[in-house]
Order: C-alpha cells, then structure tokens, then sequence
C-alpha cells in the first residue's frame, strides 16, 4: 500500500491526536465513565490506570494500528479514544477496535462525527471496508452502527470476550 494521508486533525467540534502516555490519566476517567462496558470487556465496572495503559500499548501492538484521543475543540477536554487498525491480522480488513466517549459526551454526535472523518480516511487512502466487532452483551450499540449503513455480517466466539457480533461497511458505495 503506497504511504498515507496523515490522519485528520480536526472535524467541525473534535481535535485528534495521538493518544500518548500523558493522557492516561484523562483516559482512565473515559474508560471508567462507561462501567457496563468495562464490566463486559474487563470483567469488572472499574479498571485501573495500568489497565489503560495495557489496552493502548496491546492496540498499538498490531502493525499499522492507531490510538487517537478525541478532544472537544471549545474545551480541549478528551472526551474519548478511537482505536483503529490497516489490516487486522485475523483476516487482511481494516478495523474500528473501539470509540469510546465519557458518558457525559454521549450522544452528542461525537461518535458520528469522528466515523465520518475515518470512513473519508480510509477512502482517501484507496479502502473499501470497514469492519468492527460488537460484544454481544453491549449489542445496544448495534443499531447506532447500521444507521451508519454497517451490516451485520456474522459471528465469532472469543474465550476472553465470549460473542462478538460483526459489522462491516463498504466504503466505495458510500
């Protein structure tokens, strides 16, 4: 694959930047403001800093993964983190891994804003899907994702996550 486009900086209410060992802290408070999934993902509705910092350095453990902070632009404030990856070793497709938003910034379009800007990413840089997978015990989420235009796709079983419900989306119809 020829060399990217650099990532977005900005969309209209968002700042993304790479997420670095001095937001941990801000993203433990992120991590923690959502306990249902915490709960799903870790097995318990509160995790610690070296959690997080587990989780990022495990994402960026893959080639070509990203971990980006989504920062309120009027604030500066992170309200979330968006983990990503070019070509997910399982089977070759670019994946979303997580968008996470504090539950105080929840359902303010954040979540669509930042897909926007990565689906035109992936466009940009000549890909043609997108996929995700959904815990099955946090499928509430799955009708946000097919309002997108993502389709559900099939199934997995993990021993560490148990079913995984997964998405994909066609970049080149979008």
């Amino acid at each position: 694959m020829p060399s990217l486009t650099p990532f977005p900086e900005t969309s209209t209410r968002l700042v993304f930047t790479p997420v670095t060992r001095e937001n941990f802290a801000e993203l433990l408070s992120v991590y923690n403001s959502n306990p249902d999934y915490m709960e799903y993902a870790y097995g318990q509705r509160a995790v610690t800093l070296k959690e997080v910092e587990a989780d990022h350095e495990e994402n960026l453990g893959y080639a070509d993964s990203f971990s980006y902070c989504l920062h309120e632009a009027s604030s500066g404030y992170i309200v979330g983190v968006a983990q990503f990856i070019l070509r997910n070793p399982r089977d070759g497709h670019p994946w979303l891994g997580l968008i996470m938003l504090h539950s105080d910034h929840q359902k303010k379009g954040y979540a669509k804003e930042f897909l926007d800007h990565l689906i035109h990413w992936y466009r940009d840089n000549g890909y043609s899907s997108l996929h995700l997978g959904v815990l099955e015990k946090n499928a509430r989420v799955v009708p946000f994702y097919e309002k997108y235009g993502f389709q559900v796709y099939g199934e997995r079983i993990t021993e560490k996550l148990g079913r995984v419900i997964c998405l994909g989306y066609s970049i080149t119809s979008a």
